[in-house]
């Protein structure tokens, strides 16, 4: 979390673990990440290696946000990757828990200069994407949340009974799989799923900007699409700063057949063999 840098891509080294490794992380998809450096390969074999693995991930966030049925809108390009690892605890200091209340939620955000309707806006992400029984079970057990609606939280008992710690539930229960406002409508109707979901209505700040996504997609999408270019744009690395990895999993400086192929290029260049 030091940035828009691409640093949740990288993994730990001898010196420690890595972002990607911290226990928020955990539920990031393996695959997401192959996908990412596959996009890197297929970009540098046209282009060679100008394309930072951090541009991606800001192209493949909007595509995918696109392409499941919401806006479209201009990336500004030009990150560089870091060379630093996030450590655990910036990951804790930096990321919004399940379980955080709205002051939580706008405090974190502020850090990132993010007002309170960008805050409201990316928390509508959440109409996409599942989550694991144990990021909201205290919500369920050994009482029941009273801001939760009774049936959504019966149903959610019955997917993820106390002790289950592998099931899986969508975090939008009227359109999981479409990029759309009705995330909004559940908060509305008491069935968010997460602490930080549904105090965003409960809470005076907040509850008005809930209701005007609620009742007017076009809004939300149009302030989304404004929050995310914002947070893009946080602590970028750009010029002469960070690097362009040719591996997004690994810095250059540990990237030992990038180095290989640095080594013989400059050997091959003074008119030697390599033995």
């Amino acid at each position: 979390m030091k940035g828009c840098d691409g640093s949740v891509l990288l993994d730990g080294s001898a010196a420690g673990p890595s972002e990607k490794s911290a226990i928020p992380n955990l539920t990031l998809r393996k695959q997401a990440f192959k996908i990412v450096d596959d996009l890197r390969r297929r970009v540098h074999k046209e282009c060679g290696r100008i394309v930072s693995c951090s541009d991606i991930v800001a192209l493949s966030a909007r595509d995918s946000v696109f392409l499941t049925g919401g806006p479209d809108y201009a990336v500004p390009l030009g990150r560089r990757d870091g060379l630093n690892f996030a450590t655990e605890a910036d990951t804790f200091a930096n990321l919004v828990g399940p379980s955080a209340n709205t002051t939580t939620v706008l405090v974190r955000f502020a850090a990132k200069k993010l007002d309170t309707v960008d805050s409201v806006a990316l928390s509508g992400g959440h109409t996409i994407g599942i989550s694991h029984c144990p990021a909201f079970t205290d919500r369920l057990y050994p009482t029941q949340d009273p801001t939760m609606d009774k049936t959504f939280a019966n149903k959610l008992k019955v997917v993820c009974p106390a002790a289950d710690t592998n099931s899986t539930t969508d975090l939008d229960i009227r359109s999981p799989n479409k990029f759309d406002n009705k995330y909004f409508v559940d908060l509305m109707n008491r069935q968010g799923l997460f602490t930080s979901d549904q105090d965003l209505y409960t809470d005076k700040r907040t509850r008005g900007i809930v209701t005007d996504f609620a009742v007017d997609q076009e809004l939300f999408f149009e302030k989304f699409a404004i929050a995310m270019v914002k947070m893009g744009q946080v602590d970028l690395l750009t010029g002469t700063q960070g690097e362009i990895r040719a591996n997004c999993s690994v810095r250059n400086s540990d990237n030992y057949m990038l180095l290989k192929e640095v080594v013989e290029l400059e050997v091959e260049e003074m008119g030697l063999s390599m033995f």
